[in-house]
Formats: C-alpha cells, structure tokens, sequence
C-alpha cells in the first residue's frame, strides 16, 4: 500500500508548524514573556480603582437612564 503524495505533502507541513512552533514557544521563555503571569491581570486597575473594589456603576441603575437619546 503506498501513501499518496498528499499525505506527505500534509506530514511536512505539519512538522514545519510544529518546527515553528516549538521555536516561538522556546524564544519567548528565553525572552522571560513567562516569568510573571500575574502583572497582566492588575494592569486595567489604576490608583482611582485599588484592587478587589468594584467601583464602575455600568448596571447599577440602568433603568433610568436614558443613553444616546435626548428628550425635547
């Protein structure tokens, strides 16, 4: 049984994407992208909004407010 042209085609083509891969995951730990996984999730809070303390009223009364439209 021989195996069709494609299917070689498709097993290089998968090891070079896995060749490339193997190569960005291994650049990016030698750059450090992942000694410190944590920072990213604290980057959105500023000093006006300390950590754990909601401070955003989005849905707090959004009944009553009447966005984007002007009463006459």
């Amino acid at each position: 049984m021989t195996i069709p042209f494609a299917a070689y085609l498709l097993l290089l083509i998968l090891f070079a994407g896995a060749a490339v891969a193997m190569a960005a995951f291994i650049w990016a730990v030698r750059k450090g992208q992942f000694r410190n996984l944590n920072a990213a999730a604290f980057v959105i809070f500023d000093e006006e909004e300390p950590t754990g303390l909601m401070t955003d009223e989005v849905f707090k009364n959004s009944e009553s407010k009447d966005i984007g439209h002007k009463s006459n």
